[in-house]
């Protein structure tokens, strides 16, 4: 690979990192005033010394690299010199020389020889250490790709994360009050989930999260983000109107409690508690997110196993549930 070429890839490529760690760096959520809404900043501490660790050790690499191409040129231009100096030595050898003009070529082409051999050594040692270089940033983007896969996505469950979640509810938002389209905020909790962690165990509790997430992600394909809220919260940002979110969220809880989980030679029976709102001339995020939490109470407390949907006129029941189970 020509130097120069290398170094625009490199370039382009530690640009492209450093931007997308400053926008993960800025891109925090607004606080808002709501129970739910209220979480740590985007970038905590371990944030920001592993990103600054990270940047830190490309910054290193980078120095390094630099001065290796720094070298790769001071030797070309070492050589070029000497190209000029035995050039003119040459000539004056020639002159010289007088009739002997055979001596003096294989003098030159001698010497040219030994000057090429030194061009095509230091060529191949740059190689050698662009190869590594290469090598190497690719280890630092995956890294960096790596972190910032995890600093998004929960472990578990494989969901998005609180975080990314507040992200695309800011973002959402921010279409929203712009004059742009309307979107829906759906609350699910797992009914009863700590007595399956009582009866089952931590590992089964984890497993029923995993399922339930697969069947959330799986049904809601169309949705802008399915996320684990918390616990054995999850959430779901959407864009189809608020009455067909909740009819259609009707149905998938129907679904749920109608297939049990089997984990070895256990089947547990699994339901869940749902919860909606929309945005309703909101001037923050917060508000969306209390409407919602009403909603997702009314379910928990009026017999799980339901959805409630709040379009600002109070939690309204979808459908005729059937009874959960204790």
């Amino acid at each position: 690979m020509p130097p120069v070429n290398a170094l625009l890839l490199i370039g382009s490529s530690i640009l492209a990192i450093v931007l997308v760690l400053i926008g993960y760096w800025f891109g925090r959520r607004r606080p808002g005033k709501a129970r739910s809404i209220e979480v740590a900043p985007l970038v905590d501490e371990d944030d920001r010394q592993r990103i600054v660790g990270l940047l830190q050790s490309l910054a290193r690499w980078t120095n390094e690299y630099s001065g290796n191409v720094s070298t790769y040129q001071s030797d070309l231009q070492q050589i070029s010199n000497d190209v000029r100096q035995s050039l003119n030595a040459v000539q004056k050898e020639r002159q010289s020389l007088g009739a002997k003009q055979g001596d003096a070529q294989m003098l030159s082409d001698a010497r040219m020889m030994t000057l090429i051999s030194q061009i095509m050594g230091t060529n191949e040692e740059l190689q050698s250490r662009l190869q590594a270089a290469e090598k190497q940033l690719e280890e630092q983007t995956q890294q960096i790709e790596s972190y910032l896969t995890e600093a998004r996505t929960d472990g578990l469950t494989g969901l998005f994360n609180r975080r990314a979640l507040d992200r695309k509810l800011d973002e959402m938002f921010a279409v929203y009050r712009g004059g742009g389209s309307s979107f829906v905020l759906i609350l699910i909790d797992i009914d009863h989930f700590k007595s399956i962690n009582d009866n089952y165990g931590h590992p089964v509790g984890d497993l029923v999260l995993q399922r339930l997430a697969t069947v959330l992600e799986a049904n809601m394909s169309d949705a802008k983000i399915v996320a684990r809220f918390g616990g054995e919260e999850f959430a779901i940002l959407t864009d189809i109107p608020l009455r067909m979110a909740a009819d259609r969220m009707n149905k998938l809880r129907k679904q749920i409690a109608e297939e049990p989980i089997q984990t070895g030679k256990d089947a547990i029976n699994v339901t869940m508690s749902v919860g909606l709102s929309e945005p309703r001339d909101d001037l923050a995020i917060g508000p969306i997110v209390r409407r919602t939490d009403e909603a997702l109470y009314c379910a928990k407390n009026r017999g799980r196993n339901r959805v409630y949907f709040n379009d600002g006129s109070g939690p309204q029941l979808v459908g005729a549930p059937e009874i959960a189970r204790p």
